[in-house]
């Protein structure tokens, strides 16, 4: 299936092709070069936005990564942290906050519980330091690592960054789709533009007006997308979700993207460009809920989103 801008830019060829019966033909703010430069530029813009999109995937899949360590340590420090401590020792009670935080509800409570075990493995380290005979700083392994607390503090810093990282490959990924778009719609105008006064000036009957009406192809009244729903989404025991999309709808949309919200964020950030009817997307963390909808789109300013569905992470 075509996207958008390529129908624009396959007219937009044959427009050039055509314009070149008579090169000095022009209109009022658009000539044969400069309409020239903007067809050649629509794939150009498309890729870029390709490929911020996979910029934007790369940084989800590190910001996996981060958080996935976050969480581990998160939960195991403590423990360990317990096990190890006499039960009349006065550290004991910064455990207290430590577990009132659960960091598998998002990544923000990672990050919180993260920063209230900071201070408490700092403590205890001192402890042991200060113990006769003296003990050595706490570690613990994940995946074949040794870990510190500083370790920790580490992973905690990357999280935040990883964060910020993703929402500038977001924004970085809506602004390629804005310009790509704009870049459409002026060529679009143009192309139209230009058939006008073509067949104005070269009406059928004149070499340029048949080549014109043989080789360049117009619109027969695009009709508007039509909604492509969300049959179910069902979560995976890898933290994926696999959701199933209705194969009758989406007519006439040439863009499908499946969006997602996760908690706290204000609107639907995240989207993955939509091939068949089905599509797996995530993993995402354990226990929260992240909502779902489809979003498509044509030729027709705007766009058409489907009711939203929403998934509890097993």
């Amino acid at each position: 299936m075509q996207e958008y801008w390529e129908i624009t830019h396959g007219r937009a060829v044959d427009t050039q092709a055509v314009w070149a019966m008579q090169p000095t033909f022009a209109l009022n703010g658009l000539d044969r070069t400069q309409h020239g430069a903007l067809t050649d530029s629509l794939p150009v813009l498309a890729q870029t936005r390709v490929n911020k999109e996979n910029d934007l995937t790369d940084a989800l899949s590190a910001k996996h990564d981060i958080f996935d360590k976050l969480r581990n340590l998160a939960i195991r420090v403590p423990g360990l942290i317990d096990g190890l401590l006499d039960d009349d020792d006065p550290l004991k009670e910064q455990l207290d906050a430590i577990y009132g935080v659960d960091p598998a509800v998002s990544e923000n409570s990672s990050l919180r519980r993260a920063r209230l075990i900071l201070p408490l493995w700092t403590d205890v380290n001192t402890a042991r330091a200060a113990a006769v005979p003296p003990q050595a700083a706490l570690t613990l392994d994940y995946q074949g690592t040794p870990v510190a607390v500083a370790g920790l503090s580490t992973t905690l810093d990357a999280g935040l960054a990883a964060q910020k990282t993703e929402a500038e490959r977001q924004r970085d990924v809506t602004n390629a789709k804005s310009t790509l778009r704009t870049a459409d719609r002026t060529l679009d105008r143009g192309n139209k533009r230009w058939y006008k006064a073509w067949l104005l000036a070269y009406p059928a009957g004149t070499l340029e007006g048949e080549a014109a009406l043989a080789q360049i192809g117009t619109e027969q009244g695009v009709a508007q997308a039509q909604v492509l729903p969300i049959l179910s989404a069902t979560p995976l025991p890898d933290q994926q979700v696999t959701v199933q999309l209705d194969p009758a709808g989406g007519a006439h949309a040439t863009t499908n993207e499946l969006q997602y919200q996760l908690p706290g964020e204000p609107e639907f950030g995240h989207s993955t460009p939509i091939v068949g009817t089905a599509i797996t997307v995530g993993p995402f963390t354990p226990g929260i809920t992240v909502a779902f909808r489809t979003r498509v789109s044509n030729s027709h300013p705007g766009f058409v989103t489907s009711d939203v569905v929403t998934v509890v992470i097993t």
